[in-house]
């Protein structure tokens, strides 16, 4: 029995012995592999370091260590859930492990758990409460945590166990630069620079702050110290170069992304930004190579191709750009935002149908997407397709019935469509959504095209009522009272934006508009100079302040700021119209060199450029009153008071030009005074008649002269009898010839009491008494006469006091389509002028009759409300009484005397001017009704006719004289129509259905020398 038990004994010890050994060969085994996977770990190469650590897990699964470091190594290949779970199962299987409990904290960290990885760095710190490394990362989580206060605690106690160490104060900086507190950055950063002056990274760190500061040069040194001590520092670099950007020192911008770009040139970000200073001077080539470098580093990189694709925009580059948004949608053709872009560039280059197809694209991608509804709307609205863009709105509107934009982008297509309470309706729906400023400026904008003056400025009221501080009402309430040329209100409004944004360039520019506008140019000049101060890149500003200049007589001021104008100018840019390069020339050259006729000559040439649809309503004002300056310069004073008296009839509110008139007045009054030459007797009728034959000659006739004398003419008389008149020197006296020799004695007299006498002979024909035919022009194919016509209605009238009228337009619309049908009146030399303001007005009047020449004949059309008034002499005036007009504000009027002024200097052969307006006889003189037929036709003779509906009386809106006149031109069958003849076709009738009377007469004072306007027809 003991035997068996020795022998069960020694079994025992020999499998207890084999055990043993087994367990040690097992533990070796894993130790080797445990060794080995560190070693490759220690190599960075931790796909082996797995491998080997997994077999020595797998020979001994109860080694901390080894899950640790194969968790290592699962961190460093970005394999975080292998990884934690290793790192668990090691303070699972040691609790107090301190190394795992920072391990986990890492990957926790790496992927952004920050709250569990504080819980193991804590835990690691608790463990190990002097190792200043668990501070620096738990200091880092509290801190993307957004616990900067823990984080700043942790950084103190890293800086209290080591106060020498700069990395503590250098990250304690860090924490204060991201909560914002960038002097305590600053102060931390330089605890750190003082410990080691060359620690890099501080430098860079509080150049940083300093940035953030907008103390932009102590940055610039920082940058500049921390690349001084590594040279290779690419984030200085790129730093410094972004600071130089910010200065608008591209230059030396440029020069640091491009030193970036050496250290790293695979970093895109450096070629981005540098692309971008490129762009902002203008070097849009080099941006592009930049953006080029920035897609080569990332083929697939669609941010880049947007930035490159806008600067093909920049540089009118449409199909490259659409190449870029079209690769963008290859890259993601679920890109709805590529469509979108691309849809922007079609309209650009009116491809409206590719537009529509790439915005129904992003609908087809996105169908719940109000938006992509919206932009096609706006195509379809554009193209005038209402229908479809009211689909479309009504479809976003449902998509987000919550937008309110939506509701005035519907409501603008209804008004469009004329449909003007749906939109007003829409515009309502709006306001009562918001409830902002911002609707209620929409609906003021909406009543201001519907000329509801009245309702815009009540809704610009509200919105400021709002919000005092509502930039975007003053400024656009300043824009409509500009429109209205309330100069005094917009100036006021524009000063309310410039005393809530001082640094903004456009309420300046703006008020500068207004001011010159309004005649105060001193002030204008130093609001352009205040804008061109915050925006000194701003070519408009400068080629928008030469004519300030120029009005205060600083020409070498306007012409350093054309200078300027010019260098700013791109290639490509358009230059000005020749209109006003004829002015700039003058300005810039004439005058400057004291050659004032060639400076008259190159406004004169520029006058005749003047396209009234193309350039601003100014600058025709600005030809003129340089014009009478010119004229001054060269002492011919009575063309320069002719020219300014024109200029103030377009626009009164110019001082300069008053002070001016009033100086040339007086020269012509000292002229006056000294004067001691006779007058000059000019006889216009009867004589040769140029370019027309007079079949027979009538024994009653008129004798038609002017007398001209610088102090202006005291008397005529005619074979002793005393003439009446007018102010212009122009006589016209009945005459009845005698057969054979009748003997002719004129004399004149000036108010100086010189006197000059013209006698003549004129032979009366045997068959005195046989009446004249009517004139007939002669045949001059090389020289054939040129018509031309402004047609003026005033239908629609912004003072809600002032009531409308329903057939003006109607009326000038339909004469216009007579006279291009019927008469020789070329369609180009037809001016529109249809519910316009005085100034508009005038300046056309102004303009295109000083633009004809003596083979022109120009037909003027009125048809609006007019009145007339008895001046303090007891004399009548007229006035038309344009759109923009204030009841009872008679300088918002246009008066007789505004168009006498505008016709006094035309060339023109014949106007005649049409007066469909109550009191339009004030505007007329009388000529005596027993002239000769022939000769008050002659075509020859220049003439200044008025046609009026009535003579000091009111006239009905559905007038039968516009109904008579438009059908008595149509069924005309004559060759050559006289505007007599015509007139005298339909006189009767309209005395006979009407209970007005029309007029027929010369006008006042402007040139007329009995002549005839003469239709031709086709």
């Amino acid at each position: 029995m003991k035997f068996y038990r020795n022998v069960l004994k020694s079994v025992i010890l020999a499998g207890s012995i084999l055990f043993s050994v087994q367990v040690a060969a097992q533990s070796d085994a894993a130790t080797n592999y445990f060794n080995e996977g560190k070693a490759y770990s220690d190599n960075s190469q931790y796909n082996q370091a797995v491998i080997s650590l997994t077999e020595a897990i797998r020979l001994n699964a109860t080694n901390q260590v080894s899950y640790n470091f194969r968790g290592h190594a699962y961190l460093n290949l970005n394999e975080y859930d292998k990884a934690i779970a290793d790192f668990k199962e090691a303070i699972r299987l040691l609790p107090g492990y301190g190394n795992a409990h920072f391990n986990l904290g890492k990957a926790y960290y790496k992927i952004e758990a920050y709250d569990l990885a504080i819980e193991a760095f804590t835990e690691a710190i608790r463990l190990d409460p002097k190792d200043k490394n668990l501070l620096d990362w738990r200091g880092s989580a509290y801190k993307n945590n957004k616990d900067y206060e823990f984080a700043l605690k942790d950084y103190n106690e890293y800086i209290r166990q080591d106060p020498k160490d700069v990395r503590g104060y250098n990250l304690r900086g860090n924490v204060y630069f991201e909560k914002g507190y960038y002097d305590d950055a600053i102060l931390s950063y330089t605890e750190a620079i003082n410990l080691n002056p060359a620690y890099a990274t501080s430098y860079e760190n509080r150049g940083n702050s300093y940035y953030n500061i907008k103390e932009y040069d102590i940055a610039i040194s920082d940058y500049a110290e921390a690349i001084r001590i590594d040279p290779n520092n690419e984030s200085a670099h790129f730093n410094l170069g972004k600071t130089y950007k910010t200065k608008g020192n591209y230059d030396m911008a440029i020069k640091e992304f491009t030193e970036a770009i050496r250290i790293n040139p695979n970093d895109k970000y450096n070629y981005g930004w540098r692309a971008d200073v490129y762009k902002q001077k203008k070097d849009y080539e080099a941006a592009i190579n930049d953006y080029n470098q920035r897609i080569r580093l990332n083929p697939k990189d669609i941010d880049t191709y947007k930035l490159r694709a806008d600067i093909h925009i920049e540089m009118k580059e449409y199909d490259a750009a659409i190449n870029d948004y079209s690769q963008l949608i290859r890259l993601d053709p679920k890109d709805f935002e590529g469509y979108m872009l691309r849809a922007r560039i079609h309209i650009t280059m009116k491809q409206y149908d590719k537009a529509i197809n790439d915005y129904s694209n992003f609908i087809r991608l996105d169908p719940t997407s109000s938006i992509a509804y919206s932009f096609r709307a706006g195509v379809y609205s554009d193209q005038k397709i209402y229908d479809l863009a009211i689909k479309d709105y009504t479809e976003a509107i449902r998509l987000s019935p919550e937008y309110v934009h939506y509701y005035l982008y519907r409501g603008q297509v209804y008004k469009e469509m004329g449909q003007v309470t749906l939109a007003i309706g829409d515009y309502n729906k709006a306001v009562l959504m918001s409830g902002k400023p911002s609707e209620f400026i929409a609906r003021a904008k909406l009543y201001a095209e519907l000329k509801k003056y009245d309702l815009a400025f009540a809704d610009f009221a509200e919105a400021i009522r709002i919000n005092p501080n509502e930039t975007g009402a003053y400024g656009q309430r300043a824009d409509l009272y500009l429109e209205l040329n309330k100069f005094e209100s917009a100036i006021a409004d524009l000063s309310a934006v410039i005393r809530i944004y001082p640094d903004k360039t456009w309420p300046y520019y703006s008020r500068a508009i207004a001011y010159k506008e309004n005649g105060i140019y001193d002030l204008a000049i130093k609001d352009f100079e205040t804008a061109i101060r915050i925006d000194p890149d701003d070519e408009d500003l400068y080629i928008n302040s030469i004519s300030s200049f120029v009005r205060t007589q600083q020409f070498a001021k306007a012409k350093e700021y054309y200078i300027r104008y010019k260098e700013l100018q791109l290639p490509g840019d358009l230059d000005l119209d020749k209109f006003y390069q004829y002015y700039i020339k003058a300005v810039t050259e004439d005058i400057p060199a004291n050659e004032y006729g060639q400076a008259l000559i190159n406004l004169n040439a520029g006058a005749k450029e003047y396209d009234p649809e193309n350039t601003s309503k100014g600058r025709y004002t600005n030809l003129l009153a340089l014009k009478g300056y010119v004229l001054e310069k060269l002492n011919r004073f009575n063309e320069a008071k002719d020219v300014y008296e024109q200029a103030l009839s377009v626009n009164s509110r110019q001082t300069d030009v008053k002070q001016a008139l009033a100086v040339v007045n007086k020269k012509l009054a000292e002229i006056a005074n000294g004067d001691k030459i006779p007058p000059e007797i000019e006889l216009i009728s009867p004589q040769n008649a140029r370019g027309l034959q007079v079949v027979a000659n009538n024994s009653n006739t008129q004798i038609i002269g002017k007398a001209k004398d610088p102090s202006g003419i005291a008397s005529v008389t005619l074979n002793g009898k005393l003439l009446k008149i007018e102010e212009d020197g122009l006589f016209v006296s009945p005459l009845i010839f005698k057969s054979g020799a009748n003997d002719i004695s004129i004399i004149a007299v000036d108010k100086k009491g010189n006197s000059a006498t013209k006698t003549f002979t004129i032979n009366g024909s045997a068959d005195a008494n046989k009446q004249e035919s009517d004139i007939i022009p002669v045949a001059d194919a090389n020289n054939a006469p040129q018509y031309h016509a402004i047609l003026i209605a005033s239908q629609d009238y912004t003072d809600p006091s002032i009531p409308d009228l329903e057939n003006p337009v109607k009326d000038a619309s339909e004469l216009k389509t007579i006279l291009e049908s019927n008469y020789t009146f070329d369609a180009r030399n037809i001016e529109t002028l249809y519910n316009k303001s005085r100034e508009e007005i005038m300046q056309a009047l102004v303009s295109k009759s000083n633009s004809l020449t003596e083979n022109d004949n120009l037909v003027i059309f009125y048809a609006g409300h007019g009145i007339a008034e008895k001046d303090k002499f007891g004399d009548v005036d007229g006035y038309w009484i344009p759109s923009s007009a204030k009841k009872g504000l008679n300088a918002s009027y246009i008066s007789a005397d505004d168009i006498n002024k505008a016709l006094k200097r035309s060339n023109s052969k014949h106007i005649l001017v049409v007066a469909d307006a109550c009191f339009s006889g004030a505007f007329t003189r009388a000529l005596s009704s027993d002239a000769s037929v022939g000769i008050q036709k002659q075509f020859a003779v220049p003439s200044r006719k008025i046609m009026a509906s009535g003579n000091l009386e009111p006239v009905p809106d559905n007038s039968k004289f516009v109904f008579y006149l438009k059908k008595n031109l149509k069924e005309n069958k004559e060759k050559y129509l006289t505007a007599k003849k015509l007139f005298d076709s339909f006189y009767e009738a309209i005395l006979n259905n009407s209970d007005t009377s029309p007029q027929y007469a010369a006008i006042k004072n402007v040139g007329d020398e009995g002549g005839e306007f003469v239709f031709i027809k086709k």
